[in-house]
């Protein structure tokens, strides 16, 4: 794998980790209340994104539901490792396609 892709990989686990929290914190304050959105962070690979993403608890589970799929906001894809597999009105579902993007995606799966 090379540099590249290992720091592509980092930056979008280490947002993806930091979503996990949000969603977390989420379910526990909003449980059996109006799905109501919640900001989470931009999932794409660039270290230095600040940008938001409102989705709702179950819109996050849904992109969550496999390993190798990432929300990010539309423009941040990189087409050359992934492909996009969802548009929203204000986000993109993206998954790897990349073998090594791909099992970067894995072995840093939280949930797994």
């Amino acid at each position: 794998m090379g540099a590249r892709e290992e720091r592509l990989g980092a930056n979008e686990a280490l947002f993806r980790e930091v979503n996990e929290r949000v969603a977390e914190v989420a379910d526990q304050f909003l449980a059996g209340e109006t799905p109501a959105t919640v900001n989470f962070s931009c999932e794409c690979p660039d270290g230095a994104c600040v940008e938001k993403i409102a989705l709702t608890v179950d819109e996050y589970e849904a992109v969550r539901a496999k390993p190798t799929q990432f929300a990010v906001v539309p423009g941040h894809e990189v087409p050359d490792i992934e492909r996009i597999v969802e548009r929203h009105p204000n986000y993109l579902v993206i998954e790897k396609q990349d073998p090594d993007a791909e099992q970067v995606a894995r072995e840093t799966d939280p949930r797994t």
